[in-house]
């Protein structure tokens, strides 16, 4: 024990951890070492205590031991036959390129494969179990739930990593690959892996029956092989061929991937933390704030493009164009689909400044506020990929992605802007019919859109072809619920500014209806919190 009178060299303990620690003759490395390692201890009991669980059983399991003993074999095995099959032309001849592509398939299967597999079952077995349940009554969140099965997937992915670093290097060494390529492979496998281990968490709580949990299981399994395949094409092309690419085009992909898969797995494991969450609680807020920072992702990587990569940057404006539309065409669908009940728990989270519910409220539970979120965010993206547009017409003389003036693709962005947040109005219609008898979950608000976007186009072409004998016809202002006529229209230069206008104003009419509609479902007050729960969050 430690107290007065200790005598040099006798060990007293430490206060902190317990452990017996010299009183005498320590200078001042050896106090910062003491006081680092206090520091790590301390760290370590406040980590999320489903890492700590998830470690142990995972390092423990007969999968792990059963994967992390074949990695090993597997690497041995090829080091030799590959290094045996070479003879002796591998002391002469750069001979990486071939060693390179068998421990990236060895590493591979692990990464891509088996981990991200091992942690959707690792949640799946905790909801079927009913641990999570257990899990919901402590005072860890869902979210570091879910944080904590991919912080261990990617515990065990270095693993992986540490155990293959030695065959790596002795690849480097016998020449014919550079140090920059074996880099940008190791780091386009992790990401990978990790972005694969998120979307896996993410199908995990999607099903609630067992027929859809076969089915999620299967999806799951799909997306690994497509992207083994897909990562393993590029990753081997990669090796054997070379980087094709400028060193401008590598930066600007390297930051790119970087930042789209922060932010869509952002979004992945805000979902899966929100399918976990009790429905008494606020579940769209995190949501629409991850859509929010992925849209904004994308828009500045298109922005950045046209800034910097010359005329070849329309392919980052189309797939930045494409990525958002479909974006906000599911995210929106969603929100259009969620339900006017708001608990008293959410509400006593509700914004109250005047500033606060001005600029807060949309992001609130509910269809309404869904709508106007969406379309905000809508707008705005379509008058900075004009704004974008524009500049790269300056920049560079031709108007991007095909069209052949500027106003025919200014028609193009407002046409997809207004049709999208239009049919999130009639989505959020068809919902309020369907919630009078059924509590459908958010997911069939994407099976409405779908369904009100071809009906929207296919029953005026319908109605047009038999009021004309089944004959072609020209197009008229009765098609202009027709999205993909009108649409068509506007890509050959065909279509009016006058129609374009009463589009848009229609659109603006339907959303200000909706939300005239809803009345006090917009903007919700806020109530108190009773002093029994203000007591209760007091003793947590």
């Amino acid at each position: 024990m430690s107290g007065v009178g200790a005598k040099p060299g006798v060990c007293a303990m430490s206060e902190a951890t317990g452990v017996n620690r010299p009183t005498s003759g320590t200078d001042k490395a050896t106090e910062f070492w003491l006081w680092l390692d206090d520091a790590c201890e301390g760290f370590g009991d406040r980590v999320n205590p489903i890492l700590v669980k998830e470690t142990r059983q995972a390092l423990k399991s007969r999968q792990f031991v059963v994967t992390f003993s074949l990695l090993l074999f597997a690497a041995l095995a090829w080091t030799i036959a590959g290094s045996l099959s070479m003879m002796p032309q591998i002391y002469t001849t750069p001979s990486a390129q071939r060693m390179l592509v068998g421990y990236y398939i060895v590493l591979a299967i692990p990464m891509l494969l088996v981990v991200p597999l091992a942690a959707y079952r690792s949640l799946e077995g905790e909801i079927d179990d009913g641990t999570l349940e257990l899990l919901s009554i402590t005072f860890l969140s869902p979210k570091q739930i879910v944080l904590g099965k991919l912080a261990s997937a990617s515990l065990q992915m270095l693993l992986y990593f540490i155990a293959l670093f030695p065959c790596v290097a002795y690849a480097y060494t016998l020449r014919g690959v550079d140090l920059p390529t074996v880099m940008l492979l190791m780091a386009c496998l992790l990401v990978a892996g990790l972005l694969l281990t998120t979307i896996a968490l993410f199908f995990a709580p999607l099903a609630v029956s067992r027929t859809g949990r076969i089915a999620t299981l299967l999806a799951v399994l799909l997306i690994l092989v497509i992207a083994e395949y897909a990562v393993a094409g590029l990753s081997i092309s990669l090796i054997l061929y070379g980087n094709p690419l400028t060193t401008q085009w590598v930066s600007f992909l390297v930051v790119a991937t970087l930042l789209i898969a922060i932010a869509f797995g952002y979004l992945l494991t805000s979902a899966a933390a929100a399918q976990l969450t009790p429905e008494s609680e606020n579940r769209s807020t995190t949501l629409r704030v991850a859509c929010t920072g992925l849209s904004a992702t994308l828009l500045g990587l298109a922005a950045v493009a046209v800034w910097s990569l010359g005329n070849d940057s329309q392919v980052v404006l189309a797939m930045a164009g494409v990525s958002l539309l479909m974006l906000w065409t599911l995210a929106g669908s969603m929100m259009a689909a969620e339900s006017n009940a708001m608990t008293p728990r959410i509400r006593r989270e509700l914004p109250s400044s005047f500033l606060a519910r001005m600029f807060l409220t949309w992001l609130t539970p509910g269809p309404t506020t869904g709508i106007v979120f969406a379309s905000i965010n809508v707008v705005v993206l379509g008058v900075t990929f004009d704004f974008l547009a524009t500049e790269f017409r300056r920049q560079y003389g031709v108007v991007p992605l095909g069209p052949r003036s500027p106003g025919v693709l200014r028609q193009i962005i407002v046409l997809v802007c207004a049709y999208l947040m239009g049919y999130l109005v009639f989505v959020r219609g068809v919902m309020a019919v369907v919630r009078i008898n059924n509590h459908p979950r958010v997911e069939i608000g994407i099976a409405a859109m779908v369904a009100v976007s071809v009906l929207g186009a296919l029953v005026p072409y319908s109605v047009g072809m038999h009021l004309n004998d089944y004959r072609a016809y020209p197009y008229s202002t009765w098609q202009i619920t027709n999205w993909v006529w009108t649409t068509h229209q506007a890509v050959d230069g065909n279509l009016s500014g006058l129609m374009v206008f009463l589009i848009a104003g229609f659109v603006g009419i339907g959303v200000l209806g909706s939300v005239l509609a809803a009345g006090h479902h917009v903007l919700p007050g806020r109530i108190a919190t009773p002093d029994k729960v203000k007591q209760e969050l007091a003793r947590s």
